[in-house]
């Protein structure tokens, strides 16, 4: 993937600290590295019982599949508590940073944006990394797919509510 970045409340200059540095350096290399996977494509995309073309060649579920297996030999904590008691909880968190992978729909970039808040103001979390799709990616997923473009031109209108760095990662397929 090529990647892309919108660097909201000095999300970058706090990640490319000597702190969260490493950190850093481990989730664009994952980023990079993320295949876009097509529907069908083993290991990662499973088959169905019934094959049928798909409508949108990219599987999303196979992406986040490939990300779990990336991440968790790093030690990144895998679907960490948000609030704890309920099923809300994050993608990965390690060392105060947590991110959120959207591949998803366009309303639900603002609910990973309010779980960055939520850890943020519990003093979980010092940082929040959101990767989405580019828009021409996102076309290939399905409809109405959250994309790096909208959230870019969108998150700085939260400014007075959402008070963390956030560094937004486009994921261009190449």
């Amino acid at each position: 993937m090529q990647l892309h970045f919108h660097n909201y409340r000095f999300a970058d200059e706090v990640l490319s600290s000597e702190k969260f540095l490493k950190s850093k350096k481990e989730v664009v290399d994952i980023l990079s590295r993320l295949p876009a996977i097509k529907v069908g494509e083993e290991p990662w995309s499973i088959p169905t019982k019934k094959p049928k073309k798909a409508k949108f060649p990219v599987d999303q579920n196979a992406m986040n599949r490939w990300l779990d297996d990336q991440f968790k030999p790093l030690d990144w904590e895998w679907h960490p508590s948000i609030v704890p008691g309920t099923h809300l909880a994050g993608d990965y968190r390690k060392d105060r940073i947590q991110i959120e992978v959207q591949f998803g729909n366009m309303a639900r970039w603002t609910y990973d944006i309010l779980k960055f808040q939520i850890c943020y103001s519990q003093d979980i979390i010092d940082v929040g990394i959101l990767a989405v799709p580019m828009q021409s990616l996102a076309k290939e997923i399905g409809e109405n797919i959250a994309h790096f473009e909208r959230v870019s031109r969108e998150l700085p209108h939260a400014k007075l509510s959402i008070t963390l760095p956030i560094l937004v990662i486009g994921l261009e397929s190449e």
